[in-house]
C-alpha cells in the first residue's frame, strides 16, 4: 500500500501525459493507445509493489524470515529482480505469489493493446486514403 501511496502522484501525472499526447491521434486508435499506456503503468506499479518485498528488508532478511515465517536457511536470501524473488528457504518466498504472474499478464495485455492500436491506425489510414 505504501508503494501505491508514494507512486500515485507520478502515476496520475503519467496518465495525464498519456491522455494529452493521445488527443493528437486519430480517433480510431486512441482508445487502444490509452489502454496500452495504462496497462504499462499498472505493470510498473505492480513491479514496484513486488520490489518493496525484495528491497525493504534488504539488510534484515534473516530477522524478517525468522519473525514472519519462523524459518531461515543461509543458502537463500539473495534477491532476484526478474522474476522478483527473495527466499527465506527453498519453499518460502517473501514476494507474494501473485506479483510475477500479474506483471506478465499486464505486459501481454499491453502488447495486445499496442498491436490493436497499430492495426486500428493502419486500417483508419487505409480507409481515409480509399475515400
Amino acid at each position: 500500500m505504501l508503494v501505491v501511496a508514494l507512486t500515485a502522484p507520478a502515476a496520475v501525472l503519467a496518465f495525464g501525459a498519456i491522455r494529452r499526447r493521445s488527443r493528437e491521434l486519430p480517433t480510431a486508435p486512441r482508445f487502444w493507445v490509452r489502454a496500452a499506456g495504462i496497462l504499462l503503468l499498472s505493470a510498473a506499479e505492480v513491479y514496484l509493489f513486488g520490489l518493496v518485498y525484495v528491497a525493504v528488508f534488504w539488510s534484515h532478511v534473516r530477522d524478517v524470515c525468522v519473525s514472519r515465517y519462523q524459518n531461515w536457511d543461509s543458502a537463500y536470501g539473495q534477491a532476484r529482480y526478474w522474476p522478483l524473488e527473495r527466499k527465506c528457504t527453498a519453499h518460502i518466498d517473501m514476494v507474494p505469489g501473485y506479483v510475477n504472474p500479474l506483471i506478465v499478464v499486464l505486459l501481454v495485455a499491453t502488447s495486445v493493446a499496442a498491436l490493436l492500436a497499430l492495426g486500428r491506425a493502419v486500417l483508419s489510414r487505409k480507409l481515409r486514403g480509399a475515400s
